[in-house]
């Protein structure tokens, strides 16, 4: 039953986002990736249900050791591709920001990026809220002096509501929710990108991957780094 309710969420939510940009210019679709999707052969990676894929978010670096073993392949193979690629980076509570930052500026090379990069936050740890939001703004002043742009800082819907609402007015959002609706901001604020299917088939990579779609009410150029 738990596959079946998986299977009918992601169809509906399928059908939904085909119409989100049902008056504008057409949906802008990406995929973000990392080691758990294998060895992707980028010449057949062009779409996902007939619909271009126009942007790869690939996984750089986790905490302060950790380096994704594909990420070099991935990057190389997206860019041969001709496809617009930024890179993420897994933040940890149990790291300090500024080790963390050292890992990622030593990986994702500030020349080869086309997008923004992301801070990927998914946990809180044993830290309370002041310590949390004070490294995690460490890590964010850290990544924009380097790159020189804001970071997009993605989580999930749940967890933005619960601990960044309110709090991180300036930056540009990339939700994860995995349902026929759009992410539910407590805040307000306008969401950027919306990853709402992790079960995604796209020729060429043997594993599923995450689906994305930008809100109408930005375009790529409001990812990319050199706009920022």
């Amino acid at each position: 039953m738990k596959n079946l309710r998986s299977i009918i969420i992601f169809l509906l939510s399928s059908a939904f986002v085909l119409n989100l940009h049902a008056s504008g210019t057409g949906p802008i679709y990406g995929i973000d990736i990392s080691h758990h999707q294998g060895t992707i052969d980028w010449d057949k990676v062009r779409e996902w249900q007939g619909n271009k894929i126009h942007f790869v978010y690939i996984k750089a670096t986790e905490g302060a050791t950790v380096i994704d073993n594909r990420y070099t392949d991935n990057l190389a193979g997206a860019k041969d591709h001709s496809l617009l690629v930024g890179s993420y980076h897994y933040f940890k509570t149990s790291s300090s920001a500024k080790a963390q930052f050292e890992n990622f500026k030593k990986v994702a090379e500030k020349g080869k990026q086309n997008l923004i990069p992301i801070v990927d936050v998914e946990e809180r740890g044993r830290c309370n809220m002041r310590v949390f939001h004070s490294n995690l703004k460490c890590f964010l002043d850290l990544v924009e002096r380097h790159y020189g742009c804001k970071p997009m800082i993605y989580t999930a819907n749940m967890f933005y509501n619960r601990y960044l609402a309110n709090k991180y007015k300036e930056y540009k959002i990339f939700i994860g929710r995995y349902s026929k609706n759009t992410p539910m901001m407590k805040d307000n604020q306008n969401w950027c990108i919306w990853q709402f299917s992790r079960r995604g088939n796209i020729d060429g990579i043997p594993r599923d991957v995450d689906i994305n779609i930008m809100q109408e009410k930005f375009d790529l150029s409001d990812i990319l780094i050199n706009n920022n």
